[in-house]
């Protein structure tokens, strides 16, 4: 909202500059997002907010000033002097649609179209409107003094003498003043006619054939309050933005109607433009003011300062609040052009606001004990800091996805009843997918490969009784590219499924908890078949790890194979046991390798398991630190070498013992189908 000193000065005396003013009205809520000047004057334009429509008008803007320096706000003149034959004689009104129209007035001007004076066309360019005609610029000149819009027909081209409010039909038309026709639907709202005729989408723009043009002599000037929603939809539905939808569909003063049109009246007899007929047609009723009960030991608890009690009433009737009553229990009637209030926390802010944030004291918070995070968080926190420290680099993505984008993540999903875009219009089921993959395309895009990403956050899980969706913690891992640390190889590999398990691996061991199992069967659709897997704690799964089916990385347009996990926290949390320090081992241990070659269908975990039963409790730890498939190979076998550590405690091994070990896993793994090469 823009507005001249000037303009301000002339309904309450401003005693500060304007950069001053502008400071000070930032304070009490009002942002001032820029300053211009203009010749002598200087014009500020205030970031106003939705809900404050009283301050998109400088008497709004004027009474807020008023508060702030304790001076008196003068209100604009509006005595009329009317002459000539009634008003109703010529013109009628009448509401068809009290849901769309609650109030509905109009005033008869007789009138000689012109140029404006100088200071009123100067006033409206400073503010960014152009100048059109003398009475035209009256409306406008009001509507951003006061807030509200009216508008001007050409009586003598009304098809019939009357205008009433009405919701349209459906495939009427309608030329607005933008030279448009424009085909409405039912939820568009209309000034038609008293015989029906469309003559303005109301509150938001007149029609071309009762426009006001250099001939016109007899003009009806009407004011209404109009639906808020209904003035938006019928704005958005014909891509129309007005100052006068701007200010409807967020809810105008219904009681400034009359002001406006005996405002405007005013000027035109005071400026020489016309004459202006008696009495003010009207039909339905201004709504009843609102009563909030107030309680000003209420405002000094949530502050916590003690506010005086002549403070209160001081802003509350300076802002236009009527106050009755004293003591604990204060009466206050809103006004009208205050929409957003209405309850008593409401009036607690404005009092708040003009009192200042800056005069309540910084202190803190008393508290009977110190407090601290929640196990949860704590073992969040933990997550974080393993994988950050892993390498991994931490993301945060939009809760709210697109539903199609997640179809092969879960059968049953949870969709928004009023999402704000087709993008956004489910909550998430995975923290993995799609979230984290769109993250590496985005930086593929940007020109980076090596990705090493991870998110800890809700998915939220339909209730299986109908009820509120589950959310549920889990944390999600990504890679993706070259490994930015040259594996044991002396290469950078690029990132795989073995990479990808060690990350799990390595994040569940340090957290505490016990080895998860990983199998190959139940992992989600959009995971490579032969590359994924489901993991368990016991018998409840826990998550699922794999890499991307590559149909599903062509359709992301990836450059590199991506490999992403997921793991519920809560089973972790309640899995992990306490951390006990071992001391360090007293007697050398043995190391082996073991070359195998595997048949088709026993994997490397199963391989490992069979070995450690069948070697006994002096096998400390397994490593697999080779595989091979090629020509020197059945074809569907593999050949690993392991790397086999034993020792004991209590003693020094000897080689007798190692050896019926390694026999005993020998044989067990020859049971199983696999072949055993060499021993070293």
């Amino acid at each position: 909202m823009k507005a001249p000193i000037s303009w301000l000065r002339e309904y309450v005396d401003v005693p500060v500059e304007a950069e001053q003013l502008g400071q000070d009205l930032t304070k009490v809520g009002l942002e001032l997002g820029g300053l211009e000047r203009v010749g002598d004057d200087v014009v500020l334009d205030f970031e106003v907010t939705t809900n404050r429509v009283d301050c998109m008008n400088v008497v709004g803007l004027a009474r807020e000033t008023a508060v702030r320096y304790g001076k008196p706000l003068r209100r604009p003149a509006a005595d009329v002097a009317e002459s000539g034959a009634p008003a109703s004689e010529v013109l009628s009104v009448a509401i068809d649609a009290p849901d769309l129209c609650p109030y509905f007035a109009a005033r008869v001007l007789e009138v000689k179209i012109g140029p404006s004076p100088d200071w009123l066309r100067a006033r409206l360019e400073a503010v960014g409107v152009r100048a059109i005609n003398n009475l035209v610029d009256l409306t406008n000149y009001v509507m951003l003094e006061t807030g509200q819009p009216s508008h001007a027909f050409d009586l003598e081209r009304l098809p019939a003498p009357g205008l009433r409010a009405r919701w349209a039909k459906p495939g009427e038309k309608l030329r607005t003043l933008d030279g448009v026709e424009r085909e409405l639907s039912a939820k568009n709202g209309l000034v038609a006619a008293s015989d029906g005729t469309p003559l303005a989408l109301a509150g938001v723009m007149g029609g071309g054939d009762s426009e006001v043009h250099d001939g016109t002599r007899l003009i009806a000037l009407e004011a209404a309050y109009w639906n808020p929603l209904a003035t938006r939809r019928s704005a958005r539905s014909h891509s129309l933005h007005t100052e006068a939808s701007h200010r409807f569909e967020r809810g105008a003063d219904p009681a400034a109607t009359r002001f406006a049109l005996d405002r405007i009246a005013h000027l035109v007899v005071k400026l020489g433009i016309g004459s202006v007929r008696p009495g003010i047609v009207t039909a339905g009723a201004i709504p009843a003011a609102r009563h909030v009960v107030y309680h000003p030991q209420r405002t000094n608890r949530l502050l916590g300062v003690r506010v005086p009690e002549g403070e209160h009433r001081r802003v509350l009737v300076g802002l236009g609040f009527g106050v009755e009553g004293g003591g604990g229990s204060w009466g206050v009637s809103v006004p009208t052009w205050r929409g957003d209030v209405g309850s008593e926390i409401d009036v607690v802010e404005e009092v708040a606001r003009h009192f200042g944030v800056d005069n309540v004291p910084a202190t803190t918070p008393p508290a009977s004990r110190p407090g601290r995070l929640r196990d949860d968080a704590r073992f969040a926190r933990r997550v974080r800091e393993l994988l950050a420290g892993a390498g991994l680099h931490e993301v945060i993505s939009l809760s709210m996805v697109s539903d199609a984008a997640q179809r092969g993540v879960a059968d049953a999903r949870v969709r928004l009843a009023n999402p704000l875009s087709e993008e956004g219009d489910a909550l998430r089921a995975s923290v993995a997918f799609p979230g984290l993959v769109q993250a590496l395309q985005l930086n593929q895009r940007q020109g980076r490969r090596d990705v090493r990403l991870f998110e800890v956050g809700a998915a939220f899980l339909p209730a299986a009784d109908g009820g509120r969706p589950r959310e549920v913690r889990r944390v999600a891992l990504l890679v993706s590219g070259p490994d930015p640390q040259a594996r044991w190889s002396g290469r950078r590999e690029g990132a795989d499924f073995a990479e990808l398990k060690g990350l799990v691996d390595g994040l569940v061991e340090s957290l505490g908890a016990p080895a998860p199992t990983w199998e190959a069967e139940g992992a989600p659709g959009f995971l490579h078949p032969g590359q994924s897997a489901r993991l368990r704690l016991g018998d409840a799964a826990i998550g699922w790890a794999g890499a991307l089916h590559p149909d599903v990385a062509a359709g992301f347009d990836l450059r590199d194979a991506a490999c992403l996990a997921e793991l519920d926290l809560a089973p972790l949390l309640a899995a992990r046991a306490a951390v006990r320090f071992a001391p360090l081992p007293k007697f050398p241990a043995v190391s082996r390798d073991l070359s195998v070659v595997c048949p088709p269908g026993l994997s490397a975990a199963g391989l490992e398991s069979i070995i450690r039963g069948a070697a006994g409790p002096t096998l400390r730890h397994v490593a697999f630190v080779d595989r091979y498939a090629g020509p020197q190979v059945k074809a569907g076998h593999v050949s690993l070498t392991l790397s086999l550590r034993f020792s004991d405690p209590d003693r020094t091994l000897v080689g007798d013992e190692v050896q019926r070990a390694l026999e005993a896993a020998v044989q067990a793994l020859a049971a199983a189908g696999a072949e055993v090469r060499g021993v070293a």
